[in-house]
């Protein structure tokens, strides 16, 4: 008969994987998930303030190709592309592009964000979204969720999870959106 592994290594076990679901969002039990925005849709509006208290709207952006990363403090996944998320709005700005962050951490964790934001010297506008209004029209299952909107105002592309910053569908994308004139 095999001996049953220690209570603290099924206990670790459990964290593990609830740590791992922390992240995807999943709906409730007995609800399905919204449908996906679709590619070629026109980009849901979206308004807010900026970590620093600005207004902020996203038609702001208007005439420049946006990705937008929907991320929380708590979601590792979403803290581990911050660095490189900077890295492409430096690179790119100057032509013509911008990263847009909405964080959805909850109204207690705002200091927690201003300092995450502040140690990683994001340059990018940062909206806290405390209340996850844009959730819903950029039906949102997961996080982080990124968008790449062009210069039109148009969703071109969308990412459900991790970007990876050397998938060439995903650079290609962003060079073709950048070279279509305003």
């Amino acid at each position: 008969m095999p001996r049953p592994a220690p209570l603290h290594l099924s206990l670790r076990a459990c964290l593990i994987g609830l740590v791992l679901l922390a992240c995807e969002g999943k709906p409730d039990a007995g609800r399905t998930a919204p449908p996906v925005l679709a590619v070629g849709a026109p980009a849901p509006p979206f308004v807010g303030a900026t970590i620093r208290g600005l207004p902020f709207a996203l038609d702001d952006l208007r005439g420049k190709v946006v990705l937008l990363n929907v991320w929380a403090t708590w979601c590792e996944p979403c803290r581990t592309e911050l660095p490189d998320l900077q890295a492409l709005h430096a690179r790119l700005e100057p032509r013509g592009f911008s990263v847009l962050g909405v964080s959805i951490d909850a109204q207690r964790d705002a200091t927690t964000l201003r300092n995450m934001v502040s140690s990683l010297g994001l340059t990018y506008p940062v909206i806290h979204d405390a209340r996850n209004q844009i959730g819903g029209p950029y039906r949102i299952v997961g996080y982080p969720a990124t968008f790449l909107i062009d210069r039109k105002g148009t969703l071109r592309w969308r990412r459900d999870g991790i970007l990876q910053f050397d998938d060439p569908e995903f650079t290609a994308l962003i060079d073709a959106a950048l070279a279509e004139s305003p």
